[in-house]
């Protein structure tokens, strides 16, 4: 099957001026470090206190770094988030929607800096998702998901923390019983398609424009490689 939109690959606004960072941090630790040497009884905490950010500054600099080129690739197959945990692919046949999820703060409704994915087969991507990347997923949206589940715990017998950490093995449609993390995980992906609408919730940090454009973009994809796989059946 083909498509006449090429695959196109997305930078992650995390890994954006990582080597700036650094080298500044670097030069700015070198810099307070000689400063530290002739001026440390005069000026010992406040250059400390500067040495100690330029550690954190390259700590993060290397944070950064660590993080994969491209963040996203959209081709014939599907939408690949590529994470340096591991990545996860989700077929354009599969996904049934796109938005931006809301959350009622009293009487307004406020948007998620989160695109939302909403599937038609959820359980197909356990398989392959990594356990590190379902981790750190887990991590991740763990405020978020307490922040819906608070908004709806008068219809629940369970804290927003048991329902985080739900270890109980997920039956899936298909019959097979999935356990501990891809369990939990399947567990957070009801309880969201639940509360938001959405299946998968990705963080705006994961792409370099705004969240309208990302899913402006990805509707694009998705709509050009369904109506190529159309022609493609009708033609056999």
């Amino acid at each position: 099957m083909s498509s006449n939109i090429e695959t196109q690959y997305i930078r992650s606004i995390t890994k954006h001026k990582g080597y700036s960072l650094g080298v500044f941090s670097g030069l700015a630790f070198v810099g307070f470090a000689i400063l530290y040497s002739v001026f440390s009884e005069d000026a010992q905490l406040p250059l400390i206190f500067l040495m100690t950010a330029c550690i954190v500054g390259l700590v993060i600099a290397i944070c950064k770094i660590q993080e994969p080129d491209y963040s996203f690739m959209l081709n014939n197959q599907g939408l690949l988030y590529h994470h340096k945990r591991g990545f996860l692919l989700i077929e354009w046949d599969n996904i049934q929607g796109f938005g931006i999820p809301t959350i009622h703060k009293g009487l307004d409704l406020q948007e998620l800096s989160f695109v939302g994915v909403k599937l038609k087969q959820p359980e197909s991507i356990l398989p392959a998702i990594s356990l590190r990347l379902i981790s750190h997923l887990l991590i991740e949206q763990r405020a978020t998901f307490h922040q819906y589940v608070r908004q709806n715990e008068i219809n629940l017998s369970q804290s927003a923390s048991e329902l985080s950490l739900n270890t109980e093995p997920f039956k899936a449609k298909s019959g097979y019983i999935y356990k501990g993390l891809r369990g939990m995980f399947a567990h957070r992906m009801q309880y969201f398609r639940r509360y938001s609408g959405y299946d998968i919730l990705i963080p705006a940090t994961a792409f370099d424009r705004p969240v309208e454009e990302f899913i402006g973009l990805l509707r694009k994809h998705h709509t050009a490689n369904l109506q190529a796989q159309t022609q493609a059946e009708n033609s056999q």
